[in-house]
């Protein structure tokens, strides 16, 4: 029986059908070739349909990034020069930097490092509309399903652990006066006097950073965020499932395991930890930028001292001041990830810059 690519692709061809592609069972010809494309095009597909049921509450930015930094005067200078961001609030001390949509934004907070500690993204905080309205429905979901360290952030956001214990702000607003560095403690009442105060104290140093030559590549959202985790299927299932996440790409297992999740306009890779006891943690993630063009962003980023490699046609990846690789991107480099290259750049078509 023969197999229309297709209809595979599509996720129309039964399971019979699909074995016989895979050269499971005695089959027609098939073009080797398009099997490992079709296959992850396949699996993505099938790891849409939630394992656990219950409700999902879909999450559409991101929130904020919790960046620690050795100088967040020089990391602030570093992301508001280069792409452009928004400085939303600073005590002189740390920072909220916003970029994107004005009503919708996604964001990043920058802290100073504690003594002893590297760089690292200290936890994700995911934006979603209509949050008050949805407050104790999203905690009794958390608790029907068994999520760890369930907490308020504040008034006006939830916390807990995702399955290999990494700290989520896993839902706030997607914009809101009560949500910046620090707010859970004087913010758990959101019109107490104590917020306001602590809102109004990141108001007085909204100056614009030192002005840097050349031209910003204005970033719109997160082009990927990279989660290192020991279990992709585990946190796969736990993202698509609770907070709405769509699959575009999954390889839970073998060379080069990962999955790709969609959320409004950004994109959270899932990889596997080489260690399986390792600690999850993230320290790479990239932009999208508005108007890429490949030539040009080269050339500012060269222009800059950044010293950019080419991860794929449509991105380049630069170090920013503390060594966090971030990637400078155009729009659908995820889906040229996860379509084209089979979830890792090295495969692209004609190699990294393919």
């Amino acid at each position: 029986m023969g197999l229309n690519l297709k209809d595979f692709e599509n996720c129309r061809t039964d399971r019979r059908q699909v074995l016989q592609a895979l050269g499971l069972i005695a089959t027609g010809a098939f073009a080797a070739s398009a099997v490992p494309k079709t296959a992850a095009a396949f699996a993505a597909s099938a790891a849409q349909s939630p394992t656990s049921g219950g409700r999902a509450f879909p999450v559409t930015t991101v929130n904020h990034l919790a960046l620690s930094a050795a100088d967040y005067a020089k990391s602030r200078a570093f992301y508001a020069g280069l792409f452009g961001m928004r400085v939303a609030w600073d005590d002189g001390n740390q920072c909220a930097l916003e970029f994107g949509s004005l009503t919708s934004p996604n964001g990043m907070y920058i802290r100073p490092l504690r003594p002893g500690e590297n760089p690292t993204v200290g936890h994700i905080a995911f934006g979603i509309p209509n949050f008050m309205s949805q407050k104790a429905a999203m905690k009794a979901e958390m608790e029907r399903r068994g999520v760890k360290n369930i907490r308020p952030d504040g008034e006006r956001g939830w916390s807990c652990d995702d399955p290999a214990g990494y700290l989520l702000n896993i839902w706030v607003p997607e914009k809101d006066n009560a949500m910046f560095p620090g707010a859970a403690g004087p913010c758990a009442v959101a019109a107490s006097d104590k917020c306001i105060a602590a809102s109004e104290a990141g108001q007085k140093n909204l100056h614009p950073p030192p002005k840097t030559s050349g031209k910003s590549l204005l970033a719109t959202a997160y082009s990927f965020i990279v989660l290192n985790v020991p279990d992709i299927s585990k946190e796969r299932d736990f993202y698509r499932d609770l907070l709405g996440m769509k699959v575009i790409y999954d390889k839970p297992e073998g060379t080069n395991a990962e999955c790709l999740l969609r959320f409004g306009q950004n994109t959270l890779y899932l990889r596997k930890t080489s260690n399986p006891a390792a600690k999850p943690y993230c320290n790479q993630f990239g932009f999208v930028t508005e108007n890429y063009d490949q030539n040009t962003v080269e050339s500012e980023l060269r222009r800059r001292g950044l010293k950019p490699k080419p991860d794929s046609k449509l991105s380049w990846s630069i170090v920013d001041p503390d060594g966090y690789q971030i990637d400078v991107s155009g729009p659908g480099f995820p889906e040229h990830i996860a379509n084209d290259c089979h979830g890792s750049s090295a495969t692209c078509p004609e190699g990294p810059r393919g």
